[in-house]
Order: structure tokens, then sequence, then C-alpha cells
């Protein structure tokens, strides 16, 4: 083809416009506005087209794909918010009913054995009513995001009386129940279920952590005062009871309301007394429902009739407006001069940069630690505190090389925490001794008046050369027990509980004999009363 002269090039311009260039645009708008008009009727269902809407949908880069472009214009702003519901979710009466069931008759007991812990009991029903409340909100409140302050502001009377049930064990440490005021502390976190992506075995793990102080409990007053025996039985049942309600309507999270308002608007209703309220009319009525939106166009190129003709703000007009500006439509954009951008003008780099604002953290005792915390290594400890009491912590089979050597004293109780690798040895006759989070950790023991307590120790060992009159194993695994023949003669107790993998090694006239310690057992229910027998595995 012979290449074009000047004057068919000119002709091809009209008022400095290329001709080729206005038809391609012509064209793309045409196909956009074909493929706005086939999605319109779906799309005018949801609500009115609007200018702005239209103005995206030219924006966007492809409208091919239909079923986006009606999804995102019928999910830009919903006309009306849902309607919060007059009555409450059936998993919040649920909740209520469980609240009447379990934690009052708790209390109830609780007053009757001491006034300290019945407030601790007190608090803890507090707790379960805050926790009631915040299911109402949850019944008519959309998800919100973890990092909404909305949600720490709903979630801070439940925290409140969790911490003042930990207060009250911290300052009646010499109480003569303060066995039972450790076993509602350890099990008030339970209330945490509704911050947890798996509630389900949540509940569970704070059951085992009162478990200890229950068997405590009833150590003590089994034989003496059925009434505890009743307070612990009342206790258990309400892990098991909110276990049965979370599998019920919350395994997988909160039932949070996808059509519900936002938790703003409902913490907003509730501290006006409206929450759960039908709105009345002038006539005492329920008010009458807003009025529908008005019928959409029949079709978008047509103007409304009644708009008057001199103006030209919205419609189309205002869309091929924008359109024939061409070059002209960055005249309105204001010039950024020197002095305000930074890379040129050094002062405002000094002003610093605005930075994201940090998300409020959820309340400690409804959480646990962020799992990228990680811990300091804490410095190595054998100190003897107040003349009663040996601290040793933090040592390892790196900084410890040789046997830690304690001569205890009868006014002496001993602490072993954060060990690994290592071996400890205590002579003489002392008070008590505790294992707490060990590893592969020895410890050789002549006699105590006391006894022994692991708690949530791996591959640990105990030998008892003397006489210790009570070892206590809890949420340990892989243990080994050696007991002397003056402690198997004075009939010396293990008590185990959620631990694995522990034997019992016994003198005999050679060595020692390996008793396994069983680890299933198997329950029945006999006139009325359970009845537990130990599986035994033969062959």
């Amino acid at each position: 083809m012979p290449a074009q002269g000047p004057a068919e090039e000119n002709q091809l311009n009209v008022q400095g416009y290329n001709i080729v260039t206005i038809l391609k645009r012509l064209e793309a708008a045409t196909c956009r506005l074909e493929d706005i008009t086939i999605f319109q009727e779906e799309a005018n269902k949801a609500q009115p087209l609007t200018r702005d809407l239209v103005l995206d949908a030219l924006l966007a880069p492809s409208l091919t794909d239909v079923s986006d472009v009606s999804k995102s214009v019928s999910t830009s702003t919903e006309p009306h918010p849902a309607k919060v519901d007059a009555a409450p979710a059936k998993f919040v009466t649920v909740f209520d009913e469980l609240i009447k069931s379990h934690i009052a008759p708790f209390v109830d007991l609780s007053k009757a054995i001491d006034e300290v812990v019945g407030n601790s009991a007190q608090e803890l029903q507090d707790a379960f009513v805050e926790q009631a409340k915040f299911l109402g909100l949850v019944s008519q409140s959309k998800k919100p995001l973890p990092s909404d302050e909305n949600l720490q502001k709903a979630l801070a009377p439940i925290n409140t009386h969790i911490e003042a049930i930990g207060s009250l064990k911290d300052a009646n440490r010499r109480s003569n129940f303060f066995n039972h005021l450790n076993t509602i502390s350890e099990g008030a976190p339970v209330l945490g279920w509704i911050v947890s992506d798996t509630p389900l075995s949540y509940v569970p793990e704070f059951k085992d952590s009162a478990q200890f102080w229950l068997n405590r409990v009833m150590k003590e007053f089994k034989d003496k005062d059925d009434k505890h025996v009743d307070w612990v039985k009342a206790f258990l049942s309400i892990f098991d009871s909110l276990r049965a309600y979370v599998k019920e309507y919350h395994s997988s999270g909160l039932a949070w309301n996808p059509r519900g308002i936002t938790l703003g608007e409902s913490l907003a209703a509730a501290a006006a007394g409206a929450t759960n309220q039908p709105q009345k009319g002038s006539a005492g009525g329920s008010a009458p429902p807003p009025p529908p939106p008005p019928a959409p166009p029949a079709n978008i190129f047509d103007e409304s009739s009644a708009q008057p003709k001199e103006t030209s703000s919205g419609g189309m007009k205002a869309v091929f407006s924008d359109l024939n500006k061409g070059e002209n439509i960055t005249l309105g954009l204001k010039k950024v001069e020197k002095s305000q951008m930074t890379h040129k003008n050094p002062a405002l780099r000094q002003l610093g940069v605005s930075k994201k604002p940090t998300p409020p953290k959820k309340p400690t005792s409804l959480s646990s630690t962020p799992s990228g915390t990680v811990k300091k290594a804490k410095p190595p400890r054998v100190e003897l505190v107040d003349g009663a009491k040996w601290i040793i912590e933090n040592l390892t089979s790196e900084n410890t090389k040789e046997p830690v050597i304690i001569e205890a004293e009868m006014q002496h109780s001993v602490f072993i925490g954060n060990t690994d690798g290592i071996t400890v040895q205590i002579n003489g006759k002392g008070n008590a001794v505790s294992l707490s989070e060990t590893r592969n950790t020895g410890v050789v023991v002549h006699s105590l008046i006391s006894g022994v307590d692991v708690i949530k120790s791996v591959k640990f060992g105990l030998q008892v050369t003397g006489v210790v009159p009570l070892i206590t194993i809890d949420k340990s695994d892989e243990g080994n027990i050696y007991l002397s023949k003056e402690s198997v003669e004075a009939d010396s107790s293990v008590v185990t509980s959620n631990t694995t993998a522990l034997n019992i090694n016994v003198p005999t006239e050679e060595d020692y004999e390996e008793l396994a310690v069983p680890e299933q057992l198997q329950h029945f229910v006999r006139n009325g009363k359970l009845v537990s027998e130990v599986v035994e595995h033969a062959g």
C-alpha cells in the first residue's frame, strides 16, 4: 500500500482529534454500555442504578463477566440493613438455661461452704451472665474483624470477672478452702471459648486444669463432708454441659449473623436499652417498615421526563460529557508544587510518616500467647529464698554439667522448673518437692514430710531412698518412679491424672520390678452409682 500523504493524514484529523482514536473510544464505550444493559434488570432488583455505579462500570477494565459485575453492584451498598429480630436466638435462650441449671446451683453450694468461695463462684456466674449478653450481640451482628475495638469492648465485662476470681484466690492463700479457690480460678478461663477457632477442644483443656485441684478437694473431704463432694460434681457438670452446648451451636466458632448489623451498632443499641425490643410508633404499635425504593427506569438510556432540561449534572449526559473532554479532563487536577514533594523537601521527611494504628489486643485471660511470640532464655537459678524454699530453674545440660545437690531441712520445700537434661539430689528430710514443666530431669529424694508433685513434665525420673508418703503426677508423660523398700512398707501412695507411659519400680531381692500404671478405665452404672474398673490387657 502506498504511503499516505500529508493531505490524507489531515483528513483523519478533525479539530485536533484523530478520527480513528475517537471511533475506537466510542466502540469500547458502546460495548460496555451493551454489557450494562444485559445485567441491568438483575442489578436494579437489589438497588437503583446511580451515576456513581455507571461510572464504576464504565471505568472497569472489563465487563465481559456479567456475573462479577452484577455481584459488585448488588453487594456494593445494601439499601436497608437487616432488621434485628425481636425474639432472641435459640442458642441465647439455651445458654440462659445452662446458667440457671448448672451455674446457679454451684453458687449455692459454694456459699454454703465458705463466704470467699461463694464470692468467687458468684464472680463466675456474673462472667457467664456477661457472656450470655455477648451471645445476644452475636445473634444480631455480623462477624467483626479480630482487630475491631468493639469486639474488645464487648469482651471487657467477661474479662473483668475472670480477673476478679484470680484476685480473690491471691488474696486468700491462707484460706482453709484454698483448693476450692484454685479450682474456680483454673477453670474460669474456659469462658474464652468464644475467641477460639476450635471451641470444642478448648473446653476440655480447662476442665483438665481444674481437675488437679478438684482431686485435692476430693481427697481432703471425701470421707468427711459430702457437701464438698457435691460441690466437685457440680463444678464438673459445668464443663460437660458447656461442651455439649458448644458442640450443638458453635462447633466451628461463634454463630455470627451474616445478615445482621455491625457489632458497633449492636453495642450502641444495647447501651440505649433498645436491644431485642421492637420500635414503637406514635400510636403504641410497631413502626411501619420503610417504603420500598422507587422503581428503576425501563432503560438506562432514557432520561427522566421529570428532570429539568437545564440540569445536566447526572445521568448519561454527564458520563458522555466527561468522556468527550479528551485531554481537557485533567485540567481540574491540582498541581503539586516542589515544596510539597518529600523527595525534594527534606524538611517534610523529618515530620515522620503516619503509621498504621496497632490493633487492640484481646483480653489476656480470654486468649493464649500469640504464636509469633518468642520466649527469651532466662538465666539459670539455684537459690534458697527466705530460708524456706529452694528455687531450681532454667538449668540445662549445657549450663549444668554436674548434679545439683541440695541439703534439705524439715522447713525446706524445693521447686524445680523449666529444666532439661539435669539431675537433682536432695539429701536429708525436707518438706515438699515440686517439678513443673521439666524435660529429661532426674530427681533423687531421701525423705519428705509432705510429698512430691510432678506437673507437665516429660521423661522424668524420681527415685526415693527413704520415705515419701505421697507422689502426685499430673499431665506428664514417660515417667519412672523408683520406690524404696521403706516407702513400700509405709504404704506410700501415687496419684495420677492425665498421665501416660508411667512406670512404678519396686525393689526386689536382686533389682527392681517394673509395674506399669494403667491408663484405661471402664465405667459401669450399678444401682445408680458409677463404678470404674481398670481395663487389663492380657496376651
